[in-house]
């Protein structure tokens, strides 16, 4: 009797903690930064129920008063009735938003403060703000947290997977990060375009599809703390206990062009600006700390960069040729996308 007590005491006071932070409060935070047209839907059904801190609201702001504090702790994985996160090996607390369209512009800021001790979960993916479409549910783009930095990455699960970085580890840590994305979900080569700005100077500016080609008519933001991959963590670093992770979010918001987000000036001194040369980093799961060769300096014009079809490596290449053709390796690298470029 007394240990049903104890699992039943337990339970409410792990529901309690959830529940320290609630959703509305969060939200009303978030509209004291006038969080724009993209409007707040929920915290994520995939954070765990036993989550110490997941989410809460906190005077350490660089935006008004306050800013919005996620915090990731070991085992805290969720699930839902058609997926599990700890069954796959992932982690996340993540605020969700509500759905919007494709084929129509947007741009959007965010101010991310990771601190100087920030607990790296690399080579394991560590993402920070993602855009996910639906029918199917697949990821679009994501900023993710590596060796290398800030990176953004247009995501495998819609594009061919590449990595630009955006800011170094030595500068983004303990440091507040403007980042301003602008893109059209547009699926048409000839109309789509992202660019994104960090701190003021332009780092990304791809004129190609930013959306998949049929399947990415509704979409939807979210952001905050999503680990996944985490044994290449555990393994490299032969841990069994995942680091504490936190990071800041304020000043969120979205709008339909850069001068309702913006002044006059600021929009122009962005758009005025291009890009010198792109810094790829090549994320390899078995690097336990940053190694310098992974990150190259690429030209604009570069192959590489210019489009999302052209970012496959030699090495995937040859690696497509060691596959049994139309087997489960085949599709899980992708292969059959190769072979009908």
């Amino acid at each position: 009797m007394k240990r049903i007590l104890l699992v039943i005491f337990g339970l409410i006071l792990c529901s309690n903690v959830f529940a320290k932070t609630k959703f509305s409060e969060i939200k009303k935070a978030l509209k004291e930064d006038k969080y724009g047209i993209v409007e707040p839907y929920g915290v994520s059904p995939l954070t765990s129920r036993k989550a110490i801190n997941p989410i809460s609201i906190s005077d350490f702001s660089i935006i008004g008063e306050k800013s919005i504090r996620f915090e990731s702790n070991h085992g805290e994985c969720g699930q839902e009735p058609i997926w599990s996160d700890c069954e796959n090996d992932r982690e996340r607390v993540e605020l969700v938003f509500k759905k919007e369209k494709w084929k129509k512009e947007r741009w959007y800021r965010f101010y991310i403060y990771l601190p100087k001790d920030y607990n790296s979960i690399a080579p394991a993916n560590m993402s920070l703000i993602q855009w996910k479409r639906f029918n199917p549910s697949k990821v679009l783009v994501m900023f993710q947290h590596m060796h290398a930095g800030l990176t953004f990455n247009r995501n495998g699960e819609t594009f061919e997977d590449s990595y630009i970085v955006l800011k170094s580890n030595e500068k983004l840590l303990g440091n507040w990060t403007e980042i301003i994305f602008a893109t059209n979900w547009h699926p048409d080569p000839q109309k789509g375009f992202m660019k994104v700005w960090i701190d003021g100077k332009l780092k990304v500016d791809f004129k190609d599809r930013s959306n998949h080609k049929k399947e990415g008519k509704e979409l939807s933001l979210r952001y905050g703390l999503y680990s996944s991959f985490l044994r290449y963590y555990r393994k490299v670093h032969n841990k069994e206990i995942h680091p504490q992770r936190i990071i800041f979010f304020d000043g969120v918001r979205a709008e339909k062009n850069c001068k309702k987000l913006l002044d006059k000036n600021q929009c122009q001194k962005l758009t005025s600006q291009t890009v010198d040369e792109y810094e790829l980093f090549e994320h390899r799961k078995e690097d336990k700390k940053l190694v310098t060769k992974r990150i190259s300096k690429i030209s604009p014009n570069s192959s590489k960069v210019i489009s999302p079809s052209s970012l496959i490596s030699a090495k995937l290449i040859e690696k497509c040729k060691s596959l049994t053709k139309y087997g489960n390796n085949w599709y899980y690298n992708k292969c059959d996308e190769l072979n009908s470029k």
